[in-house]
């Protein structure tokens, strides 16, 4: 069952599901909408990747002026919001209408979120547009749908 806006609310209230750094305006009618912490992770330069190895990143910061990605760019970036679900819920995640009009693909990974989950959420963004494009942190990036299982 999907969880309206006022669920999810009284679920916030009640502590069955917690939102670091909750918004009530980011509530929409089947969903909450996250935005882009300062953290950033691109992957460190190889020849090329193994995939029997798990990849290594370089951090980083997206600082006042954005962080830019170029047509064909990728880097992991992290929701500021941290959420907590008990074993009874867990959350979709989509990209949002704006930000897939400009070309980022923001849940190039998993758009689960399993029950138990405890963290920010990573989120493997990849630029598709034919432009380059300024990320701050702040945007309104994905919309999480949450489910009651």
């Amino acid at each position: 069952m999907l969880l309206t806006a006022p669920q999810l609310k009284k679920l916030i209230a009640k502590g069955e599901i917690s939102i670091t750094h909750f918004n009530e305006k980011h509530l929409k009618g089947v969903g909450y909408t996250f935005t882009l912490d300062t953290r950033v992770k691109t992957l460190k330069k190889k020849k090329f990747l193994d995939s029997r190895e798990d990849p290594e990143f370089v951090e980083g910061e997206v600082g006042e002026k954005g962080y830019e990605m170029k047509p064909g760019d990728f880097a992991v970036f992290y929701t500021k919001e941290k959420v907590t679900l008990n074993g009874k819920y867990a959350c979709l995640l989509s990209t949002r209408a704006t930000i897939a009009q400009m070309g980022l693909d923001t849940c190039q990974g998993s758009i689960l979120c399993e029950p138990d989950t405890d963290n920010q959420f990573a989120l493997e963004i990849t630029n598709r547009g034919p432009l380059p494009i300024k990320l701050f942190a702040g945007t309104k990036i994905v919309k999480g749908i949450f489910i009651k299982l």
